[in-house]
């Protein structure tokens, strides 16, 4: 075989790197000396400066890696809360966290709420009065699980589900694909559970996607004014499984909204 020839355009670049290896080394703080890259060209030595260490070549990937998960997240994120289509969208609650919420009106919800979004287990239930917060905490534990723990949710109130629902019906569309949606998501919540008044085609629904959930140990969070009457509105059997692993938390008070 012949000598190998750099290509003219590199063989230039080469000979200006220096000859003398000393001068293309240098010292990171992390990984101590780091030895330059050593080229021929034409019999002679040529020494090039490594522009990554391994601890540089590390940050970077993780940076990248981060990028990657971040840009995710924004899409989670806006996905949250659209899921059902733009009409049912409400792009402010991704802005609600724990720490714009007043953790002194509700000490409990907030500490347990919290837990709660760090790891995902069984059913949480937000119960009580009008204007106490509920919105907010199950809003902010998707916000927390979804930005510091990377776990994916949707976010529903019982009215625009079915309103989704009834509008897919009504243009003959396929309506069974967002309560797929709302089974396979890591984390479902549905904010005020109890203001869809109670059908026969409603409990079904909800039977299908908390029975199908519970099946397979999905989490599901949920809020709702009437704990005790909860039964009446997603029936006996649906009720039952949503006990299954549940934490309930009252919250009660004034409503905060007066004060507004």
């Amino acid at each position: 075989m012949g000598n190998f020839s750099w290509p003219k355009s590199l063989a230039e670049k080469f000979r200006a790197m220096p000859t003398d290896p000393q001068d293309a080394t240098w010292e990171c703080s992390t990984c101590g000396t780091i030895e330059p890259h050593r080229f021929e060209v034409e019999g002679v030595a040529h020494y090039g400066r490594r522009q990554m260490c391994p601890c540089q070549q590390k940050e970077k990937e993780r940076k990248e890696k981060e990028q990657v998960r971040q840009e995710w997240i924004k899409t989670q994120s806006a996905h949250i809360y659209s899921w059902l289509g733009s009409r049912w969208s409400d792009p402010s609650l991704a802005k609600k966290t724990f720490d714009n919420f007043d953790a002194t009106r509700q000490p409990e919800a907030y500490q347990l709420a919290k837990s709660y979004a760090a790891n995902p287990s069984g059913t949480l239930v937000l119960y009580g009065t009008y204007g106490t917060g509920k919105t907010h905490l199950l809003a902010a534990v998707c916000n927390e699980a979804i930005f510091k723990h990377g776990k994916s949710s949707l976010f529903a109130t019982s009215p625009e589900l079915f309103g989704a629902i009834q509008q897919k019906i009504s243009r003959n569309e396929d309506y069974y694909e967002l309560v797929e949606r709302a089974i396979k998501t890591p984390l479902f919540v549905i904010d005020d559970i109890d203001k869809s008044k109670w059908t026969e085609f409603r409990e079904e629904i909800y039977f299908a996607i908390i029975d199908k959930r519970t099946k397979r140990e999905l989490p599901t969070a949920i809020s709702t004014n009437r704990l005790d009457e909860l039964a009446n509105f997603v029936g006996g059997a649906v009720c039952s499984r949503l006990q299954i692993g549940q934490i309930a938390i009252p919250m009660d008070g004034a409503d905060y909204r007066e004060e507004i």
